[in-house]
């Protein structure tokens, strides 16, 4: 990496790419405009990439996480990428109290050039699954923008959802009382008031009681744009939670003809000691593996959340249409599936334990190869320093919904960065300060190693890097991330080369010029299988997506050294710059902006 020899204006040698036939599609605040645009950009690169499929499930905790944990090693895997990486204030996001109808976003700049970027992510071959939940009154939305997406519907009887809410404490973890004050208020907006104003009335429900009307309202929401007209040639396949419960193989068949694809053979699972499972975080994990219905609620708390919904669904067949009704009439039904009793003591999760003083060791690097590797990964604490000089100097993470730099999650949903606009500056969740940052787009990892006078390792670098390295915290072993530094190893060993979390790759695979740039991620993560296959498979994303598996790993050669460092003023600077450019640049291509960036940046 050098330093620009001119911060004043962009120093790229080349003209950025446009192209004729591309442009020649408006983008005009329309989803349809947008979609066209993919889809032209497709064409016009030759490139041959099928629409993802949709996993859709009518409430969490329906088996999501199951599914995509079975289909990772024959379909690329998307997260929740609507609802988590959206900020509120997006005019897209889920979580956005009023989102915008088909015909109008609100969008444009950065906003276009991050969902044009995102839309072409999901697309590919082998074909990827996107899982979303809870969409709400984003629905229609999300299938708009994804009009040739197959989907797989996931139901579960709401009993067994509340079971789930209760056991994990999401309720209150999740905040889900919030949630449903702002679906609420959604539903009371001009567009939805007539038809769904009265299922979510605001009258400080108790949980149970709020928990049903959510489920019935996403739920009708789910089966009104599924089944609308302009869906009827959607394929779609539904998988209620209890069928995959009572018989398994014949949910591996029905996905197996569905997707067309074989189902991975299961990997073994992980051995983890009582002590260790009961430290664990399983809120998120699928190595359990479930033979019976139990709802463990009292049987006053099941009655309330089974009322809720049957109230609800009884007022929804005078204000919508029968078939959508009838619809989740169906999805809902198996309560009586479920053997009912009060929860029992049982080894889970309980509350995190006052942070044990960590061994800390100075960040240093250690030669492999032809590179020199640092010790540790990049920690959240090192990440929040940068990012509250990146604000000082004027750069702000998020733009209107998109995040540049790291996808702020709330703590309850695994974020561990969050910005303090009292203190104005970035702080790590109690206890984290020393586990690996993630969360992470490229570009903020690409700032962190520029801020440190270093860069990230190429793809061929880190598989040589790896080569005979055990991965450490994988596959759901911890539920969550662990500290940078191993008690095994040495200070100046190489901690977590394998394992905690995968690392961005500072090199990607070769695109067309117009098409959005994307760079590669290798290695396992806390929240995915450490098999050689797995952490050595080929995969990538673009610029501005992020993970909560994905962290930064640091190296240097000679030509990045502590004298090629950039300040986080200066870096601030070229990258309000580049937004300033993606924002003025209509008629650009995703790639020619993305390359931009790597010209302001030296890369």
């Amino acid at each position: 990496m050098h330093t620009p020899a001119n911060t004043d204006r962009f120093p790229h040698s080349e003209p950025i790419a446009s192209h004729p036939a591309l442009n020649a599609v408006p983008i005009d605040g329309t989803i349809q405009s947008i979609v066209t645009r993919v889809t032209r950009l497709n064409e016009q690169c030759g490139r041959t990439a099928l629409p993802p499929v949709l996993a859709l499930g009518i409430f969490e905790r329906v088996g999501s996480n199951w599914l995509s944990d079975s289909l990772r090693g024959a379909m690329p895997q998307h997260n929740e990428p609507f609802r988590q990486q959206l900020g509120r204030e997006h005019p897209l996001s889920p979580g956005n109290r009023v989102p915008p109808s088909l015909q109008g976003t609100g969008l444009s700049g950065l906003g276009w050039h991050h969902l044009l970027c995102a839309l072409s992510d999901l697309h590919g071959r082998p074909r990827h699954l996107v899982k979303e939940t809870n969409l709400f009154f984003a629905t229609d939305t999300v299938l708009g923008m994804l009009p040739k997406s197959s989907a797989v519907v996931l139901t579960r009887a709401p009993i067994g959802i509340a079971s789930s809410f209760a056991r994990g404490r999401l309720w209150d973890r999740w905040r889900y009382s919030d949630r449903y004050g702002q679906v609420a208020a959604t539903a009371s907006a001009p567009r939805w008031r007539t038809s769904f104003a009265p299922l979510l009335p605001q009258d400080d429900p108790d949980p149970s009681t709020a928990l049903g009307r959510l489920i019935a309202v996403n739920a009708l929401l789910l089966a009104r744009a599924l089944y609308d007209e302009t869906e009827s040639s959607r394929p779609r396949l539904v998988i209620p939670y209890e069928q995959h419960v009572a018989d398994p193989a014949r949910t591996q068949r029905d996905l197996t003809r569905f997707l067309d694809i074989e189902m991975p053979e299961p990997g073994e699972a992980p051995q983890i000691a009582a002590d260790a499972l009961a430290a664990a975080d399983t809120t998120f994990a699928t190595i359990g593996r479930k033979d019976t219905l139990v709802a463990e609620l009292s049987p006053g708390t099941a009655e309330l959340v089974s009322t809720a919904v049957d109230k609800t669904i009884a007022q929804a067949r005078r204000l919508l249409a029968p078939e959508a009704v009838q619809i989740v009439t169906h999805w809902l039904a198996g309560d009586d599936q479920y053997e009912v009793h009060d929860s029992t003591a049982r080894l889970g999760r309980r509350p995190r334990a006052e942070p044990a003083l960590q061994r800390v060791i100075e960040p240093t690097y250690r030669p492999v190869g032809e590179v020199q590797w640092r010790n540790l990964l990049v920690s959240n604490t090192e990440m929040a320093e940068l990012l509250t000089m990146l604000h000082a100097g004027g750069a702000v993470n998020s733009r209107l919904g998109t995040n540049l730099l790291v996808c702020p999650m709330p703590h309850e949903r695994g974020g561990r960065l969050h910005y303090d606009p009292a203190e104005r500056r970035w702080r790590v969740s109690r206890g984290y300060e020393s586990h690996p940052a993630y969360w992470v787009t490229w570009i903020g990892a690409a700032l962190m190693a520029a801020w440190c006078g270093a860069r990230l390792p190429t793809r061929a670098e880190a598989l040589h890097a790896m080569t005979g390295a055990r991965a450490h915290n994988s596959d759901y072993l911890v539920g969550d991330s662990c500290p940078v530094v191993e008690s095994r190893l040495g200070d100046r060993e190489i901690h977590h080369m394998v394992g905690n979390v995968q690392i961005w790759c500072g090199d990607g695979p070769k695109q067309p010029e117009p098409q959005p740039v994307q760079r590669y991620m290798l290695g396992a993560a806390w929240n995915t299988p450490g098999t050689r296959e797995a952490v050595t498979a080929i995969r990538s994303r673009y610029l501005l997506g992020s993970s909560r598996g994905v962290g930064v790993r640091l190296v240097r050669d000679p030509s990045t050294t502590d004298a090629a460092r950039l300040g986080a003023w200066e870096l601030a600077h070229l990258l309000n710059q580049w937004v300033d450019a993606v924002n003025e640049s209509a008629r650009t291509t995703p790639g020619g902006l993305d390359r931009l960036l790597f010209s302001s940046l030296g890369l």
